[in-house]
Parts: C-alpha cells; structure tokens; sequence
C-alpha cells in the first residue's frame, strides 16, 4: 500500500476484496475495521462476539497524515472505491495477525500505525454476487446448502465426482473459486472459465452457483478451515464439504474414530462439517472411486495428481479422458498455446471427417476431435 495524497489511502485489489467481504458480513459480525480494544480481544479468544475469528480485522496502511480523525479516501489502481470514517489511530506492539497480512506478523515495530472506523464502498465486488446468489436461493427456496473450497488447478475427475456427490443431497451447491498458491498457475480467469463450461455441460446449472474469491489470496494454502467454514456459514450454508487431505484440517483419529480441529468449532456453530475420502480411478472397477470404498488395493489406483495434469498440459501434452474432461483440456491447451496451428484448417481436413461445411476453427476445436480419435479403438 501506499498513499495518493494527504487524504487518500492507495490500497490493493486483495484489500478492496477483503473490505468487500468484511463490509457484506461473511467474515463475521464485525463489519467495520478494528479499534484497538477489538484487536486485543480477537487475540486474546481468537473470537469476536462468541464467534471464531482466528485474523484481526486490523488495517495497517502507508498513513503519513496528521489526521486522527475525520474522512479518507480510499483508491485503487487509480480509481477512487471507497471511504474510510476514521475513529481511531493507534499503535500495537508485539505479534498481530492480520487478516489483511494473514502470513505476517509485526514484531515491536513502533512506528506501525492502525486505523479503525466505519467504511464504505463505492462498488463492492462481493456485494454483487452476495446479491446473485440471495436472489438464486429464493427462486429455489433452497434450504439444503452445501459449500465446498476449491483452487480446481485444474479442473478434473476428482472434483466432478465430488459435485454430483454433493448435488445429491443438497438443494444447491455453492463452489468457492480460490485463487491459486503461485503466480505460476493457472490463471483465475481461465479457471472459472473452466468451471462455467463444466457445469453448463454436464451439472444441473440452476443448482450451482459460482462464488469467486477473486483477488483474495488469504484461502489458497487450504491453512484458514475456520475461515473457510466461517464464510460458508455466513453465506447460509448448512454444510460445508472438505477433503481428507486438506492442509489445514488436522486429521487424527481418537478411539478409532476420526477428529479434526473443527470439531470444537462447530459444537456451537449450526453448520455440518463433511470430510470427503480421497477418490482414484481403480482400473480394476473401471470407475473413480473412493478410497474407502473400494476393495482393491493401492496399486490399482490411479490418481487425480494436479501439478502432474498441469505438467502436462504446461508441455502441450492432453492428459488421457480419465483424468480430465476433454472440453477443460481443450480450454487450457488453447491457452497456453494460442495459434499453435498455423494450417490447422489443413490438417483438421485431412485428419477428421466434415461434412463439408465450411466452419470456422479454434485450437480449442482441433484438441477435441484429437481426443475423440484417441478414444478410438482399431478392430481388424
């Protein structure tokens, strides 16, 4: 962050999301950036008004005004998007996890000032689709609501299963889109590209509804599962559906029986937690099962390895079928390599029938037909 002006405060695309999601309620009760008794308090319980809160809502910009008090302008990338009322200035020593810094801490910095007050945004991308999806829930009536986490870096069989699986025992289904860990990934436009095309094809579209958490990075380690489920539960959500191997949840087992760290979270907390097993494509049952139903063993299972698919797909190779639908492929492929085919009307004439229409190809077309051959099998 830096400063505009004597009275603007410059602040990023991840803090205008953040204050986005703060100022709709979805991280919690407190709606407004923290004074400093409230910041003592969140770390003293890791709670807010007896609800979890493992970040404090502190707000640490570049602030070299006088001011204590009084209207600040809040801008981004050159736009002005909002206005901070502040009611207090002040200084905190020691550690403090912000959610705006979720991987930093300040140590005995006593120049760090934080600033505490009421705003408002002039267009909040959350407060849009807070709106969509509250008018989406309505017109379904929808009391069963399941959420689920996902980066879907990238998208594959894995994550389809586990949205049919969801789908049937819910009214509707809430996929949050994540930002992925690297800036080396798949890029979040084409992710949720991705996402709209699948469940367009192949989901009962009206039943599912994508919430990007674009811009905000806080979720996309998989280390904030309090968060997470705060979000969901805030949004109306009656459950909320993690992986066995998400890095956050702190699997163990106690007297035989599985446990996590949510489990005393959610005591008071009126949301279902489900823990999904893995799921494999078996090649003996022919079919992406789940770990813990499946009789065979371990080396008859195929995995849903992401950075390998990616790997792949990062080469110009199209992963088999089994892995990948072949519309996601053809989607990432085209991608990563435009106009790879500088007489790919020739080669796609040659190679695959046409009726004889003259159309007008993409990449995206030629890496489909490709894959509809090589589920092609050749009988003499």
């Amino acid at each position: 962050m830096g400063l505009l002006k004597k009275d603007s405060i410059v602040i990023t695309k991840s803090d205008l999301a953040l204050l986005s999601l703060i100022k709709e309620g979805i991280l919690g009760p407190c709606t407004h950036l923290m004074n400093k008794k409230e910041v003592e308090e969140v770390l003293k319980t890791q709670s807010y008004k007896n609800e979890p809160m493992p970040y404090t809502f502190s707000f640490s910009p570049e602030f070299k005004s006088r001011k204590s008090k009084g209207k600040f302008i809040l801008s981004c990338e050159g736009e002005e998007v909002g206005i901070l009322h502040l009611k207090e200035k002040f200084q905190f020593k020691g550690d403090i996890q912000s959610i705006f810094n979720p991987n930093s801490c300040f140590v005995d910095e006593k120049d760090r000032f934080y600033l505490s007050g009421d705003f408002e945004l002039f267009s909040s991308p959350i407060e849009k689709i807070n709106k969509e999806f509250k008018k989406v829930k309505a017109h379904l009536n929808a009391g069963r609501i399941t959420a689920l986490m996902s980066s879907l870096d990238p998208l594959h069989r894995a994550h389809e299963r586990i949205f049919r699986w969801t789908i049937d025992k819910a009214d509707l289904v809430v996929i949050f889109l994540l930002e992925s860990c690297e800036p080396s990934e798949l890029d979040f436009e084409l992710k949720l590209a991705c996402l709209e095309k699948f469940v367009s094809l192949y989901l009962p579209k009206d039943r599912f509804f994508i919430f990007p958490l674009r811009d905000i990075h806080i979720f996309n380690t998989h280390l904030t599962v309090i968060l997470e489920t705060t979000i969901a539960k805030n949004l109306g959500c009656t459950k909320f559906v993690l992986g066995q191997n998400h890095a956050g949840l702190g699997m163990f087992y106690e007297h035989n029986r599985p446990r996590s760290i949510l489990d005393e979270f959610t005591k008071n907390f009126k949301i279902e937690i489900i823990i999904l097993p893995e799921f494999v494509y078996c090649n003996k049952c022919k079919i992406s099962v789940s770990v813990r139903s499946c009789p065979h063993g371990s080396h008859h299972h195929i995995k849903f390895h992401s950075r390998s698919l990616k790997s792949l797909l990062k080469m110009g190779i199209i992963p088999p079928t089994i892995f990948m639908r072949r519309e996601i492929s053809a989607m990432i492929l085209s991608k990563f390599f435009p106009n790879r085919f500088e007489k790919i009307k020739n080669i796609y004439d040659d190679l695959f029938p046409n009726s004889g229409i003259v159309l007008e190809l993409k990449d995206e077309d030629f890496y489909e037909q490709l894959l509809n051959m090589y589920q092609i099998t050749y009988m003499v």
